[in-house]
C-alpha cells in the first residue's frame, strides 16, 4: 500500500527519516507539541506566549531595503500589533494578507517598542478555515530535505488509509488501565485534544508504549518457550571430575558461589537444553563457577568452549583453568590470533575469542558453550550463536557488568538468571577517594610508598593523544609525565590502538612485574587480573559513566592486599559528576552501582550502541515506562502460558502485533513451529 501525493524524492527522504512502511510513518512519534489553544484578545496578549487570534488587516509599512522589515498593521476591537516579516517579497504577503480581510495569526508573541508583534507567523488561514489551525500542533524530529508541512501531511495520509485491526490486548488489560483502542491511539498522538504535564503519561502513549513493550516481551517469552522444550542432552552430575576439582582449590567457596553451582548443574541434568546468565560482580568468582558447570560435562564425555571478548582474557582464562586442571588429565586448548599454529580443536575445553564462531570453524561433541562479558549479545546473536554451536547444547552467558532490572527484563527476559552478589572472604573492600586534578603533584608523591612495597599501578587515561577539542589527558603525554617523575621505575602504556600482540606483550611484563606503573585507555576495563596491583587512578573520572568506573576499580583488589582507587576530576563538577563520584566512594556493591547509573544516566546513555542487546524502541523509554515493561511482561508470560503458538484467534491478533513492530525472530519462531 502506497501513499498518494508523495513522490520518489520525498519518498526516500521519509524512509532515510523513519523508515519505509506506512506503519513506520504511523510510530514516527512527535517530539513535541505546540499548543495553540491560547486565543485571547489583542489587549490580552502575553510576551513571549503562543497565541491564536483572529485580526482585521489594516495597513502595510513595507520594506526600504533588506535590513528593514515588511510591516503589517491588523487589528481587532479590542487593539492593534503587528505582523513581521523579514526578507520576503510584498507580492507574496499582499497576497495572503490582504487588506481589509480577517485572517487568522498563529505564532509567538513579542514586543517591540511597546506595542505587542509576531514576526513571521506559524499559521496564516483565512477565518473561514479556522480548523485548519490544529489547536494542538505536533512537532516532529525532521532530516534534511523535510518540512514538517510533508511530514504531517504523510501522517494524515497514513491515518486515513489505515484499516481496522483486531485488539491483541486482553480486555481486562484494556479495561483495567482504561486505555483506547489502538487505532484510536495512533491517531490521538498525531491528533491529540489535550495535553499532560507529562505527555508520556497520557493514556494513548500508555497504550502504543504497551503494545510496543508487549511485542518485544512476547518474542522474549516465545523464544525462551521454545528454547525451554528444545531437546538438549541431559548431564547428570556424577560428581568425579567435580569433586576432583574440589580438591583443587585451596579457598571456600562462597554461598553464592555454591548456589549457582547447584542451579546450573540442575539445569545441566535437564533433558532440555539450558540458556542461564550469570552475573557476578568484578571479582566475585565467576569463572570457577563455569568450570564445575565444564567439569559436569567431562563426566558425561562432553567438551565444553569458553568464548571471551579479547585475547587477554581469553589467555586469562586459559592460564586460570591450566592451573585448576593440571593433574587431572584434562586437555585445554587456547585458540586466538596469536596461537595459530597450536589450534587443537579436539581438547576436552576450548578457549578462545570471537574468532570461535567463524565461518569455517566447526565442533563436534559439545556440551556445554560459555561466553564471558557478553552482556552486549542481543537475542538474534543468541539464537546465531545457538546454531553455531549445535542447537542440543548448553548456554552459559557471563557478564562482571551487574545489569539493572529493568535492562535485564528488556534484553534478558529469556534467560534464567543466576547472580553471585558475594566477594571472595579474603578480599577486602577497595578504598575509592575523589581528588582534584590540581593536586596531582601530591598525588605522585604519595604514589612512591606504594613503589616502595613493590605494589603496582594502573594510571587510565581516557585519550591516547592530545585533542584541543576535549582538554582530556592523553596517555601518551601522561606516560612522559610519569617517566620523568619516577625516573627509577618502569612506565609503559597500552591503548586500544596496538595490535593484539603489542597489548599482550605489554601486559604480560606488567604481571612478570616489569613494569611497575601502566598506563592505558580504558582497554584494562577487562581482562587483567593481576593481585599485586593495589593502586588504580581513573584520569577524567567526571567523564566516566557509574558502571565503566566500577569496572575499572576492578582491576584493582583482586587478592588479599588493601587497594586504593583515585577518581582524579577537573572541576567544576556538573550535579550528575558529583553524585557518579558520591556513589563510587559509598559503595563497591556492583548491583547498587549498576542501578544508580540507570537513574543518574538513564537507559538510552548506558545502552550506547546498537550492539548491546537492548531493543531499539521507537516509543518506549526504559527510565520513564518500567512500570509498563513490568506489566507488558506479565501478560506476555501468561498468553504464551495459554497460547504457546499464537494459534488461537486472539494470538492471531498477537501475530499481528508482532508484524506490526516487524519482530522478525518471533516470527520466524512461530513460521518454523
Amino acid at each position: 500500500m502506497t501513499i498518494k501525493g508523495i513522490g520518489p524524492k520525498n519518498a526516500k527522504i521519509i524512509e532515510r527519516l523513519c523508515g519505509k512502511y506506512i506503519v513506520d510513518l504511523l510510530f514516527h512519534k512527535p517530539s513535541a507539541y505546540i499548543d495553540r489553544r491560547n486565543s485571547p484578545k489583542i489587549v490580552d496578549l502575553k510576551e513571549g506566549s503562543i497565541a491564536t487570534i483572529i485580526v482585521n488587516i489594516d495597513s502595510y509599512t513595507p520594506a526600504f531595503n533588506r535590513r528593514m522589515p515588511f510591516r503589517i498593521h491588523v487589528s481587532d476591537e479590542s487593539g492593534q500589533m503587528s505582523i513581521v516579516y523579514f526578507n520576503l517579497r510584498a507580492p507574496y504577503i499582499r497576497k495572503i494578507l490582504p487588506i481589509g480581510s480577517t485572517r487568522v495569526i498563529s505564532g509567538k508573541v513579542e514586543k517591540f517598542n511597546d506595542s505587542f508583534q509576531i514576526t513571521h507567523p506559524h499559521h496564516v488561514v483565512d477565518v473561514k478555515n479556522l480548523e485548519n489551525v490544529k489547536k494542538i500542533e505536533c512537532v516532529y524530529p525532521l532530516t534534511a530535505g523535510m518540512t514538517s508541512k510533508i511530514i504531517q501531511k504523510s501522517i494524515n495520509s497514513s491515518l486515513s488509509i489505515i484499516d481496522d485491526l483486531p485488539e491483541w490486548i486482553p480486555d481486562q488489560v484494556i479495561s483495567k488501565n482504561n486505555w483506547p483502542s489502538w487505532k484510536d491511539s495512533i491517531y490521538q498522538m498525531h491528533n491529540p485534544n489535550e495535553l499532560d504535564d507529562s505527555e508520556d503519561n497520557m493514556k494513548y502513549i500508555e497504550r502504543l508504549v504497551f503494545d510496543e513493550l508487549f511485542s518485544q516481551q512476547l518474542t522474549i517469552r516465545l523464544i525462551k518457550n521454545k528454547i525451554s522444550h528444545k531437546n538438549g542432552v541431559s548431564l547428570p552430575n556424577k560428581n568425579t571430575y567435580s569433586k576432583m576439582l574440589r580438591e583443587k582449590i585451596d579457598f571456600k567457596l562462597t554461598i553464592d558461589q555454591e548456589k549457582t553451582i547447584q542451579e546450573i548443574s540442575h539445569d545441566q541434568c535437564k533433558k532440555t537444553k539450558m540458556l542461564r546468565l550469570l552475573q557476578g560482580d568484578v571479582g566475585s568468582g565467576k569463572t570457577i563457577v563455569a568450570l564445575f558447570a565444564m567439569m559436569q560435562c567431562m563426566e558425561n564425555k562432553k567438551k565444553s568452549i569458553l568464548m571471551a571478548p579479547t585475547e587477554i582474557l581469553a589467555e586469562q582464562h586459559f592460564n586460570t583453568i591450566q592451573d585448576f586442571l593440571s593433574e587431572m588429565n584434562i586437555a585445554c586448548s587456547l585458540i586466538t590470533s596469536s596461537t595459530k599454529d597450536s589450534h587443537d580443536f579436539n581438547a576436552d575445553i576450548i578457549i578462545g575469542t570471537h574468532a570461535l564462531f567463524q565461518k569455517g570453524v566447526n565442533f563436534n561433541n559439545i556440551g556445554l558453550v560459555v561466553i564471558d562479558e557478553q552482556h552486549k549479545f542481543g537475542v538474534h546473536q543468541r539464537i546465531l550463536l545457538n546454531e553455531k554451536a549445535g542447537n542440543s547444547c548448553d548456554i552459559l552467558l557471563m557478564t562482571a557488568t551487574p545489569i539493572p532490572r529493568t535492562m535485564e527484563l528488556a534484553a534478558y527476559g529469556d534467560m534464567d538468571i543466576s547472580k553471585i552478589k558475594e566477594k571472595p572472604k579474603n578480599r577486602k573492600d577497595i578504598i575509592t577517594k575523589s581528588v582534584n586534578a590540581k593536586k596531582i603533584e601530591e598525588l605522585k608523591e604519595s604514589l612512591l610508598k606504594v613503589l616502595k612495597k613493590n605494589q603496582k599501578i594502573y594510571w587510565v587515561c581516557p585519550l591516547i593523544d592530545e585533542s584541543e577539542t576535549l582538554q582530556l589527558q592523553s596517555v601518551n603525554s601522561r606516560v612522559s609525565d610519569l617517566k620523568k617523575y619516577f625516573k627509577t621505575k618502569n612506565v609503559d602504556l597500552v591503548h586500544g590502538q596496538m595490535t593484539q600482540d603489542e597489548k599482550n606483550t605489554v601486559m604480560s611484563k606488567f604481571k612478570s612485574n616489569k613494569i611497575d606503573i601502566l598506563v592505558a585507555t580504558s582497554v584494562i576495563e577487562v581482562g587483567i587480573d593481576d593481585p599485586n596491583a593495589t593502586v588504580i587512578i581513573i584520569e577524567n573520572s567526571e567523564r566516566f559513566g557509574l558502571s565503566q568506573l566500577h569496572q575499572l576499580r576492578g582491576r584493582v583488589g583482586r587478592g588479599e592486599l588493601q587497594s586504593t582507587c583515585i577518581l582524579l576530576f577537573e572541576g567544576p563538577l556538573t550535579e550528575n559528576a558529583k553524585k557518579r563520584l558520591k556513589v563510587m566512594k559509598e559503595t563497591n556493591d556492583g548491583f547498587i552501582i549498576a542501578e544508580e547509573d540507570l537513574d543518574i544516566r538513564g537507559a538510552g546513555e548506558i545502552l550506547g550502541s546498537k550492539q548491546s542487546g537492548i531493543p531499539n524502541f521507537r516509543l518506549s523509554n526504559l527510565d520513564i515506562h518500567k512500570h509498563i515493561l513490568e506489566e507488558a511482561r506479565k501478560v506476555a508470560i501468561s498468553v504464551v502460558e495459554k497460547d504457546p503458538d499464537l494459534k488461537t484467534a486472539d494470538g492471531k491478533a498477537q501475530r499481528t502485533l508482532l508484524h506490526l513492530f516487524r519482530n522478525q525472530v518471533a516470527i520466524d519462531y512461530l513460521k518454523t513451529g
